[in-house]
């Protein structure tokens, strides 16, 4: 029903429309005290304001809590008779191991001075040839290996130069680009051969177009002759005029010597 039919004289306005009870909230109340001071505040603290934060009736009577850390568990003992004594927090002694003499072994020791009183054993002789005994002793020793230092780096071969596996990629990198390329540029002559044609243009036709191309020049080199001399140019666009004469100029220049070229000239037939 639009609110045409609500607005003008209709039979359903006689149609009785249903009521519905609309349920009613439980009123909230807060299970705080409505009638306890606000938290933190300051009125009626009767001259103090060491509140503990959570109303007036909870005031800060003493400092026990700030005085330890943590919470304060036991009631301190305040007796005169009852201070710290010296070493009652100490460590007991603990039990010393006993030590036992420092002795050595025999073999540890070199074999005693001789005293003054020995006298060494004279006349002792011995058959025993040293040259030779040393010369036997040289020939059956085991060669020594000589110990030939660090190894010097910059007398190596290959010292400053390219490594070998490098050049070997470089040369497999560059023929595969070689092969790429020329299959690409195969796959673009076969795709171009068939579409173009090529035909010879008329003389007379190449004529003409070249007095068309330097009649041309002659019209823009006029234009420009006349901004050429400025050596201020004030504005954009005085200066992209000029640029844009020097380029076509310099365009017609390039097209009239392609086509005064000896020789038959070849133009993309269009189909």
């Amino acid at each position: 029903m639009n609110a045409l039919e609500t607005q003008q004289e209709s039979i359903y306005n006689l149609v009785p429309k249903p009521k519905y009870e609309v349920e009613k909230k439980v009123m909230y109340r807060s299970k705080y005290d409505p009638n306890s001071p606000l938290v933190g505040s300051t009125f009626g603290l009767h001259g103090t304001t060491a509140t503990v934060g959570r109303g007036v009736n909870e005031l800060k009577k003493s400092c026990t809590i700030s005085s330890t850390f943590g919470p304060y568990t036991k009631k301190s003992d305040s007796s005169p008779s009852n201070f710290l004594r010296k070493g009652s927090r100490t460590v007991p002694n603990l039990q010393q191991k006993s030590q036992k003499p420092f002795t050595r072994s025999d073999a540890e020791f070199k074999p005693p001075v001789p005293s003054s009183d020995e006298r060494p054993i004279m006349g002792l002789k011995t058959n025993k040839s040293f040259i030779t005994a040393n010369a036997v002793d040289v020939i059956l020793c085991e060669t020594k290996v000589k110990n030939k230092g660090d190894v010097n780096y910059l007398d190596k071969e290959d010292y400053g130069k390219i490594p070998e596996y490098l050049n070997r990629v470089k040369a497999e990198v560059k023929h595969e680009e070689e092969a790429i390329k020329k299959s690409v540029i195969q796959k673009m002559k076969e795709k171009e051969a068939p579409a173009r044609k090529y035909v010879q243009m008329d003389e007379g036709e190449r004529q003409a177009l070249i007095e068309q191309l330097k009649l041309k020049w002659d019209q823009v080199n006029s234009k420009y002759q006349k901004i050429c001399h400025r050596t201020n140019n004030d504005t954009i666009g005085d200066i992209k005029r000029k640029e844009a004469q020097e380029s076509q100029l310099t365009q017609l220049e390039e097209d009239i010597k392609q086509l005064s070229r000896p020789g038959p000239l070849l133009i993309l037939q269009q189909e």
